[in-house]
Parts: structure tokens; sequence; C-alpha cells
């Protein structure tokens, strides 16, 4: 757990997200029945199933449905997802304002990922909190993670896929490497979600860490997510990188000698993983 920037209630941190949803009472029942008035989807099905609906805010959401629409950030990920794989079961990206727990989930039994306007709100405000000069495309950047992120949980499980490991480290490395994939922008957005782990790393209370949590860490996520773009980086561009991203802290000089290799293993192993399922086939 920790404390928002600025004063207020304490939030989960983002190494909280699990794959069911498990907050209780009116939050689980609004995703599995349709909470509020839903609008009309955003984008039709794609070949890969994947769609994305918006319902009406409630209270203070109405600028993050708004910004989320606007942007298409969620429609964006549909769109990449569904040009690459074939997924034959329905998966939806639902926006929502969520009673409790804002934090962005994916739902196995609905096949639902519930991406809270209050998460979106939370980011924002901590990128303004530390005098970032583009808060809106450096939250825009964590939320188009995140999607990624949960919908490789949606794909390990409509495709049962195996992997070994922690499922949320496989996630996070299916989310750089969809992301990686797409130029500046998308390792602009790898990184904003790099700097929003360290935001959570610093405000995390030492007390409310947990051993057992199948999340790894706010810091070593930031610190894998800049291992793989240091890894990705072309080598006569490295050098350029290495003043950016390896800084001796968050990403240490013994750590960089890996990178090129990690991220070569997770984009191989991901390119395996979907070769049958590719959308083209």
């Amino acid at each position: 757990m920790l404390h928002h920037a600025g004063a207020g209630p304490r939030i989960p941190a983002r190494a909280r997200r699990a794959r069911a949803l498990v907050a209780a009472g009116v939050c689980t029942a609004a995703l599995a029945t349709g909470c509020g008035t839903p609008s009309q989807a955003a984008a039709p099905p794609t070949r890969g199933g994947l769609s994305v609906s918006y319902q009406a805010p409630r209270g203070g959401d109405a600028d993050e449905r708004s910004f989320l629409r606007t942007r298409g950030l969620a429609e964006k990920v549909v769109e990449d997802l569904g040009k690459a794989v074939r997924l034959p079961a329905r998966v939806e990206i639902v926006g929502r304002s969520c009673a409790k727990d804002e934090t962005p989930e994916y739902d196995p039994e609905s096949g639902r990922i519930a991406l809270c306007y209050g998460f979106i709100r939370e980011v924002r405000s901590m990128f303004e909190a530390d005098g970032d000069a583009d808060p809106q495309g450096r939250t825009a950047g964590v939320v188009t993670e995140t999607l990624y992120h949960e919908a490789a949980h949606a794909l390990i499980d409509k495709l049962n896929l195996p992997f070994t490991g922690r499922e949320e480290d496989v996630a996070d490395q299916f989310a750089a490497y969809r992301l990686l994939r797409q130029g500046a922008g998308g390792r602009a957005a790898l990184l904003a979600a790099a700097d929003n782990y360290d935001q959570y790393a610093r405000e995390s209370d030492p007390a409310d860490s947990d051993p057992s949590d199948e999340h790894a860490p706010d810091a070593v996520r930031s610190a894998n997510y800049r291992c793989y773009l240091y890894g990705s980086t072309p080598r006569q561009d490295r050098a350029k990188e290495r003043r950016r991203l390896v800084d001796g802290k968050r990403l240490t000089k013994e750590r960089a000698e890996l990178c090129e290799e990690e991220h070569r293993s997770l984009r191989r192993g991901w390119e395996q993983l979907l070769a049958p399922y590719k959308a083209d086939r």
C-alpha cells in the first residue's frame, strides 16, 4: 500500500494488479452485470476477438472517460493485437467507474479487462506532482502498457499458453514485446511505465511489502523495462541510450550487459508462443 501523491487515502500499488477481480460487493457485481449504462462500443470485435466499450462515468470520472475515448488508447491496442493474433474467444476491454479498487484487471470468468477511470486520474496526478512536462502523454503511455499487460493475461487464459516462471513477469514481457515493435511512440510508452513504477516504489510503505506477492516489486519492474529498452536499442545508438537509461541505480552497468540477450529471449519466446495463433495463418 502507498499514499497518493499529496494528501488522500491510501491506494494499492501497481504491483497489486491481479488476474481476477477480487473487490467485494459492487465492484465485482458491476463487471459481471454491467455497472452503469454502457455506451456504444467504441471498437467492433476484431479478428482477434477483442472489443472495447465504455460505461457511463460516475462521480468525477467524465474527464477520464473522455481522455480514453479521445486518444483511442484501447482501440489502438485492439487493432494491433487483432492483426497479430487469432483469439477464438471474446475479450472485452471495459472502461468504467470502479466502486472501490481502481486497479485495472483481467477477469477470466467474464473475459473482460476492467480499465477503471480512477486509475487514469491517479497516474496523471503522480506525473503532475513530479512536474512532468507532459503528464497527459505520459499517462497515455502508462495506460497503453497496462492494457498490453492485461491482454497478456487474457491470451494466456484463452489460448492456454504454456509459460515458465511467474505469469505477472511474462505479462510485463508481453507489454514490452508489443510496445518495442512500435518505434519511438512505443518506447516512450514503455519508459513512462518504468517511470511510473519508480513513482510507486518511492511512495510504497515497506511495512506493506508482501514476499508472497505474485508481482515483482515496483522497482524491479521498472529496472526490467529499462533493461528491455536498452537491450532493444540498435548498437549504433546504444551510447546515447546508455546515458539515458543506465544510471547505476535503476539500471546498473552489470545488468545492462545482459539486456540485449534478455530482450532477444523475451521476443523469441513470445513469437514462438503465438506462432500457432497468428492472424494471417
